[in-house]
Formats: structure tokens, sequence, C-alpha cells
């Protein structure tokens, strides 16, 4: 098969999306299928070359509060003839942003089937990308959200006009200032908090609905899709992980170690394992916590930490290579995350496959990996001390610590990546012999 990828994550970014994606195309490669992804180019230069694949990369900016995302903003017209140059059987789309939409109308331009990766829970994220609440322009999204404007967008020539000429024709042009025009003749209400939901659902459904296939690395996700007006076929499909690349525990004797590894994003709530680790600390003198990874929050956890009597056991420990982190997992006795919009987590996939229960919290995906009493315990979103209860209940109970990591690690063998990639494999094999059938849009 002839496969191009269409991400707005990729490495040398440190992400789970930018993982998945390397490990399996790299599978995909070594199997003899021909790779195409596009994505980012990034300021470092990312040592991944791997026979088979291709990388073409477009021009990109970041924003300051996070300078280790980038976003692309590709042409259709480029998109367009690069695919037409790669001739692939199947588009696979995993991002929303500007790469993935490039990527999802490149693939209907051309008639090439496309399947679609629901990675990041969109709705959650809403909430950090809101400055529409400081311009004190509510009544404006309102406006939005009801007028359709995504699925009109889609629906014109404008993206078919940009495919073939890559440039805004006049009436293109002419297009794009009626659409907003009738935007703004709408009058909504103010100030209703669900409104970044419902926006947020009516991109998704604009979006993912013109796949051929969705794929969700978790039940929950699947079901979630489907309640909110997705009616393209929706599988389950793990994010994988190569289980031979991670170092197991040998041994079960507790050092009172404490690992968070990840982006350290403001969505991934650090600040609650910090305190919660604080309130931790005061029964436990032995416990120390460790958090590696880098991002935007890192600034603020500094601080936080810095405040705390036991700074002194916290170590921020910044990014790591992922190789290290393969080797480093088992020096720990736990890991703990209060993320709240993991889709799956490649973190955690990790360092449950190197024998660590896990301190999660019951948000999307994370009970569905971590198996309350069995890998760990599942704990309500931002409730430190209850974080704090049940990581010293293990450390306490060496028995019941030991059967936990025990049940981690093998609870992780339905997502050894070979496995993974045959099911992938399959999917992407259904979907040609379905052939091109037209998603048709969903009223938002």
């Amino acid at each position: 098969m002839r496969i191009a990828h269409f991400t707005d994550a990729f490495l040398p970014e440190v992400s789970g999306v930018a993982t998945s994606i390397a490990t399996h195309t790299t599978a995909l490669a070594s199997r003899g299928h021909e790779v195409l992804i596009m994505c980012p180019r990034y300021r470092e230069q990312a040592l991944f070359a791997v026979p088979g694949i291709q990388v073409r990369r477009y021009a990109s900016f970041s924003f300051v509060s996070n300078k280790a995302t980038r976003v692309a903003l590709p042409s259709l017209a480029s998109a367009v003839r690069t695919l037409r140059r790669f001739e692939p059987d199947v588009v696979h789309i995993h991002t929303p942003l500007g790469v993935g939409v490039a990527g999802v109308m490149a693939a209907r331009w051309l008639g090439v089937p496309n399947v679609q990766t629901y990675h990041t829970y969109i709705p959650d994220f809403m909430q950090y990308v809101e400055p529409y609440r400081l311009l004190r322009l509510d009544s404006l999204q309102e406006r939005i959200v009801n007028s359709l404007i995504f699925e009109r967008m889609f629906e014109s020539d404008v993206w078919q006009r940009l495919a073939y000429a890559g440039r805004l024709s006049e009436d293109a042009v002419r297009t794009i200032d009626e659409t907003a025009a009738e935007v703004l003749a709408e009058v909504g209400q103010a100030g209703k908090p669900e409104l970044s939901t419902r926006l947020a659902w009516q991109f998704t459904r604009t979006l993912y609905n013109r796949a051929n296939l969705v794929l969700t690395p978790s039940e929950i996700l699947k079901d979630e899709l489907e309640r909110n007006g997705i009616t393209r076929p929706v599988e389950y499909l793990s994010n994988g992980i190569d289980m031979t690349l991670i170092e197991p525990k040998t041994g079960y004797t507790q050092t009172g170690r404490i690992l968070h590894a990840g982006r350290l994003g403001h969505e991934k709530n650090i600040d609650v394992v910090v305190r919660a680790f604080a309130h931790l600390a005061e029964g436990h003198p032995l416990a120390t916590l460790d958090i590696i990874g880098e991002g935007p929050a890192r600034a603020g956890l500094e601080r936080l930490i810095a405040g705390l009597p036991v700074r002194d056991r916290i170590r921020m420990l910044g990014a790591m290579d992922r190789d290290q982190l393969a080797k480093t997992y088992r020096e720990y006795d736990l890991f703990a995350t209060a993320s709240t919009i993991e889709t799956q987590g490649i973190v955690l996939l990790e360092a449950m496959t190197a024998g660590l229960p896990v301190v999660a919290v019951d948000a999307l995906a994370a009970p569905e990996l971590v198996r309350d009493g069995r890998d760990g315990f599942i704990v309500a979103p931002g409730d430190e001390k209850a974080m704090a209860e049940r990581i010293g209940r293990m450390l306490d109970d060496e028995v019941l610590w030991r059967a936990m990591g025990a049940a981690a690690r093998q609870d992780m063998m339905p997502h050894e990546l070979e496995s993974v990639v045959s099911r992938l494999e399959s999917l992407y094999s259904r979907v040609m012999a379905e052939g091109v059938e037209t998603a048709l849009g969903v009223e938002a």
C-alpha cells in the first residue's frame, strides 16, 4: 500500500501523537508499505530517516506561550500536488488543524479514501483557547455556532478553487465575505458557558464526518463521538506500544520514588500531582517526586514547587530522550497523572508496560486503561487529597503494590505494537475495498 499521513504534530515535537505516528509508520514501512508524512517544519532537525518513508515538511510558526508546538498552514494546491505525485491508496489524517484540514480536502479533491484518527479531545482543549471571553465576544461565538459556518466553508467551492489555483479568486473572496456577513447578521445570546463545547462539536462533526473511517484510541471516545453526531464508521484502535523497547521492573523493592512524565501543558493539571505529593510527603519522609518533560506550564510549576516545604524532594528533570525514558520507568515505584484530556496516553502505556501501577483521574480514557483496584487507582479530577491517599496506600502496602505492578504489565499485552499495526493494515484494506464514498456533512 501507499499511505499518506497528514499531521500537525511530528518529531522532534514531544507528544503522544508524534510518537504514535513515528512508531506506526516505521512498522508499516518495515512491512513493505510506502509511506509519506506531511507535517510542520521545526527549528530543530528531526533525526527520522527510515527506508520507505518520505517526510514533507511545511513552513510553520509557533506561539510565544508554547514554542515547542509548530503551526503550519499549507496551501491546498501544494497538498494536492504532493499527493498526486505520491499516488496514495489511502490518506490518514491525525490532527484537526492546518495540515490535517488540508489533508481532508486534498484527499476529497483527488478522490482518495481518508481515515481520520481522533487523538485529541477537542471540547476539553477549547477551555484553554478562549480569547473570546477575554474580549467579551461571547455573542459573536454564539452567532458562529448557530451559523454552521464550518459546514458552509467546507461545502462551498472555495476549497476546490484553492486546491486548483492555489489562491483566492474574486468569486471565492465574495463567498467568504457573504458568509461572514450572514454570521455577523445573526443575533445570539451572550455569556453561555456551553458555547465552547458546542463550537468544538460543530467543528468535530464537520471535519470527521468527511472521513471514510474514524479511529479512536479508546472505546469511551468511540461512544462519545457517536453520541455527539459522528455518523461515519468509528473503530477503536490502540496507539500501541513496542514492548521490546521498555525495560520492565525486575524486582519490587520500594524506593518511594514517584514519577510523572509527559509534556508540561496546562491542560495536564500537573499542579494537582505536585499538591498531592505535598500532602503525601508529610507521612512519607522518604517519598520523592520526579517530573520529566518540558512545556508551557513549567514556569508555573517551578513557582508552585518553590513555595512548598517539600520542594527539596521534588525534581524537574526536563525533557528526556524516549529511548532513555524507556529505560528509566522501572526505577520508580509508581506513576501519577492528573490529566483529564487523555484519549489514551503513550506515557501511561509505557509506564504500565514497565510494571508501574498508576494513580490517575476519572476522565476520558484513563479509567479504561487503569482499572481501579487492579492496575492502580482512579480518583476524582482535581482531588489532590484523594490522590495522595491512594499513593500512600500503595507505598504502605507492598503486597498490594507488587500485585498492581504485575497486573499493569500483564494488561498491556493487548496493546502490543505489531498486533495493533496488523489491525491497522486490515482497516486500510477495508477502506480501500469499499472505495471512495463522499462523506456527507451533518447538521451541527
